[in-house]
């Protein structure tokens, strides 16, 4: 048997050995790293809550921060591969800061961290800043501060606030649902299939750069105050 035949034979036996993984590949999925490796949860309680920002900055994370009228402080629970990275937790009078310490491995590892954070109802927060996560969701209902969302990609986007301004921009994503009591809603260069919107009292902008994208399911409504768009739908 020639050379080039051997070699043929070995390439094929190889392809039909790691055909799943060949196959994976191809359709631009990643592994689950969770059926395979060993994850890890942390809980932290920071006292003093009032007048606290919360800044986030954890790459490919699933997210969620939800009221609760039961507790006094801020809670954070975050879940992740032992051996893959970890999220630095600090804090100090003014901000508590949610940190990925290694942002290098993200696009092979995958979606494959959770961080749910719990504040006081009856608590003023000021500012929740979040950066470049991507991620299949982000969920946040709370009461209070501002709300900034900047540079990510999440499929699922649903955000439910009682007093606050809510920032999006450069936003790409799936579905959106935003809920505003008292406060002005405000999204530039966010280009998702659906967006949802109900404002109660308050100013809704929404103005995306390229006007070729379309929207394929806007809904905007507002009750009290001024509605302006400048997008393509």
């Amino acid at each position: 048997m020639s050379t080039i035949y051997i070699i043929i034979l070995l390439v094929l036996i190889l392809c039909f050995i790691f055909r799943d993984i060949i196959f994976k590949v191809l359709k631009g999925e990643k592994s689950n790293f969770y059926k395979s490796k060993k994850v890890t949860t942390q809980e932290y309680n920071i006292c003093e809550p009032e007048g606290r920002n919360i800044l986030i900055d954890i790459l490919d994370t699933d997210v969620k921060i939800l009221g609760d009228e039961n507790i006094k402080d801020i809670f954070i629970q975050t879940s992740y591969l032992v051996d893959e990275f970890f999220y630095d937790i600090s804090h100090d009078q003014k901000t508590i800061k949610i940190i990925r310490n290694n942002k290098e491995n993200f696009k092979e590892i995958g979606n494959c961290g959770r961080v749910l954070i719990k504040v006081p109802i009856n608590k003023m927060l000021n500012d929740i800043e979040i950066y470049d996560i991507t991620s299949h969701e982000l969920k946040i209902e709370c009461g209070n501060g501002a709300l900034r969302l900047d540079s990510s990609r999440v499929k699922s986007i649903n955000l439910s606030k009682s007093n606050g301004d809510v920032y999006l921009s450069h936003i790409c994503g799936d579905s959106i649902d935003l809920d505003i009591k008292n406060g002005n809603g405000d999204f530039v260069d966010v280009h998702t299939e659906r967006v949802h919107v109900n404002v109660s009292n308050g100013d809704f902008i929404y103005a995306n750069a390229d006007e070729n994208y379309k929207i394929g399911d806007l809904k905007v409504n507002v009750d009290n105050g001024k509605k302006k768009l400048k997008v393509n739908y």
